[in-house]
């Protein structure tokens, strides 16, 4: 059956419902959390039971646990990529959309606040829709992390500004209609989509010129791949509008000062400092008080999975490229004597594209299974973790046996990737 999915939403679509298939996603989480502000019924199906599916059946969403044509009757029913053509709910709806066509729906007629770039727009759109509420904005927002400043991913606010977390891995930021907003870098990544580096790069630039009001617009302004003339407000260390300046980094916090003001930001490293600073631009941008924006900074409560302490003296963070590794790794080798890193990588097409780029990044490390995040490759992970492991002095610890190495060493554990190896840690803290 061949399966055609709108690129459009219109009011009269909603009429009968909104399906969620793979409801439980952090995307389709802030979606049916959005439609739920609107008075809009819900329903869902998810193959894997989850705090999401958990949290919004609290709330009255039906969830199946199979996705089956039954399961529809006159809903619009909205996917993701990772939910195949064959899928029933799907081939059988009467109109199926992606999800970036609902969310631009539901963002339509706002002052869209898009955050995108290939690392840190979850910590990112976050903080700034912490900020803008903090600031007493009563905003929308629809964003890749929780935090527990904002205690949800999606909302329907009543002010005319919409934050959003633009997803560069299928093409979604190009569906947004920014404003204005933060570009945070154009490094490359997600090729299995892409195919090549110069296509995604293309697609930031086609980004740059919908900008509708450049002047509330901030770029990272040592990024290469930038023309060095661009509109908008650049941040970054040195020679930009904003400089970071000088920063001291703990274990669990960042300090920098902006405009002769000191700023403590609950956040580790340079790189989230220089999120932080991204946001600082922006809001400025808007006339707000330095003051202000500097208390809203502070009082973020950071985001799940972003340098986030588990207990037992295990932190876990979300990074799973090479650049943000890198960027981890930087601050974290003032600590090395006392952090044990655990990384996982995260998909095959990833670590097998970037093998090389992940040996420069890391160095006497633990090393576990690949999260092969539905790809169906047919690319076997030993020859690669092993090639891994002799370039690097790492040591390999099957998933399964994590819990065991854990309970052999007293120092603090890092572990970076974003996939299974974060529950197993959740796990193992709450025995």
């Amino acid at each position: 059956m061949t399966v055609c999915c709108y690129k459009e939403v219109v009011e009269s679509d909603l009429k009968n419902g909104v399906h969620l298939a793979g409801i439980g996603g952090v995307g389709m989480t802030a979606l049916a959390e959005m439609l739920l502000d609107l008075g809009i019924k819900v329903s869902g199906s998810d193959i894997n039971e989850s705090k999401n599916v958990e949290y919004l059946r609290s709330r009255g969403v039906e969830i199946f646990a199979s996705h089956k044509k039954e399961n529809i009757s006159n809903q619009l029913v909205c996917r993701t990529r990772a939910v195949k053509d064959d899928n029933e709910e799907v081939c059988f709806a009467k109109k199926a959309v992606f999800r970036s066509a609902l969310l631009g729906f539901l963002a339509k007629g706002k002052k869209q606040l898009v955050v995108t770039g290939a690392h840190g727009k979850t910590s990112t759109s976050a903080l700034l829709a912490h900020c803008m509420e903090f600031l007493g904005f009563d905003i929308s927002y629809a964003v890749g992390g929780l935090s527990p400043s904002l205690q949800r991913y999606g909302k329907i606010g009543s002010s005319d500004f919409f934050v959003i977390e633009g997803d560069e891995s299928d093409g979604s930021h190009l569906n947004t209609d920014p404003y204005g907003g933060i570009l945070t870098s154009l490094d490359v990544d997600h090729l299995a989509f892409w195919k090549k580096g110069e296509a995604l790069i293309d697609s930031y630039f086609k980004f740059i010129s919908k900008i509708k009001e450049p002047k509330h617009f901030c770029f990272y302004g040592e990024d290469k791949a930038l023309p060095k003339k661009i509109s908008g407000i650049s941040y970054g260390s040195f020679d930009c509008k904003y400089n970071l300046g000088d920063i001291e980094i703990l274990f669990d916090k960042s300090v920098f000062y902006q405009e002769g003001h000191r700023i403590l930001f609950p956040m580790y490293g340079e790189y989230n400092a220089k999120n932080a600073l991204a946001v600082y631009a922006l809001l400025r941008s808007f006339d707000i008080e330095g003051k202000k924006i500097r208390e809203a900074l502070s009082s973020f409560k950071g985001i799940l999975r972003r340098m986030e302490y588990l207990g037992k003296n295990i932190y876990s963070d979300y990074a799973h490229h090479p650049e943000e590794v890198k960027c981890v790794m930087k601050d974290v080798s003032k600590f090395s004597d006392d952090v044990i890193i655990i990384f996982e990588p995260h998909r095959l097409s990833r670590f097998f594209d970037e093998l090389d780029n992940f040996c420069k990044v890391f160095k006497n490390v633990i090393i576990t299974d690949v999260f092969n995040a539905s790809e169906g490759l047919n690319i076997d992970q030993k020859p690669l973790i092993d090639k891994f492991c002799k370039k690097t002095n790492s040591k390999y610890v099957s998933l399964k046996n994590i819990p065991k190495f854990l309970d052999s060493v007293d120092k603090k554990i890092l572990a970076l990737g974003a996939g299974s190896l974060d529950k197993v840690l959740r796990e193992y803290v709450k025995k």
